[in-house]
């Protein structure tokens, strides 16, 4: 049986202080010149340059279409069908228009509800992140002990 292959490090798992360590070695052996490192650190500045112009052009390009999505949803929505903008009877042009109403009225929130939604709200993104077999378990807890202690249990199970 082959014995496992101890992991190398990688250049993301590196600290700085060791980055600088591997770099001066590189010199030192001749692996690497100083001109090179010059020159990655050119070329460095150049893609960042270069993806800004990318970011700016795409920006440009996506403007246009999210500025009329944002025209249309600042309009509200359109005139239901059929109520076109047909000429008002005399008189009534100058009566003032109706107010109408949507949903239900808004009434204040007390602190209680409030935190009891974004209590309801963080149990809520936590299950959904909870494989389906494993949720009864998480929910029973909600229900026994409390959302509270539903949301910990679901923390330390995701390790967040």
């Amino acid at each position: 049986m082959a014995r496992p292959r101890k992991q190398s490090s990688t250049p993301a798992d590196l600290s700085h202080g060791q980055a600088h360590y591997v770099l001066g070695r590189l010199i030192g052996d001749r692996r690497i010149s100083s001109a090179d490192v010059h020159r990655y650190v050119g070329e460095m500045h150049k893609e960042i340059q270069s993806l800004e112009q990318r970011l700016q052009s795409l920006r440009s390009a996506a403007g246009d279409a999210i500025s009329s999505v944002a025209q249309k949803i600042k309009r509200g929505p359109g005139r239901p069908p059929g109520s076109g903008s047909k000429q008002r009877a005399a008189g009534a042009e100058s009566a003032a228009p109706r107010k109408r109403r949507r949903g239900r009225p808004s009434a204040a929130l007390t602190a209680e509800q409030r935190a009891s939604r974004q209590l309801q709200g963080r149990y809520l993104g936590l299950i959904r992140q909870i494989p389906a077999a494993r949720r009864a378990q998480f929910s029973k807890i909600a229900k026994e002990k409390s959302r509270e202690a539903a949301i910990r249990e679901m923390e330390t199970y995701l390790r967040k």
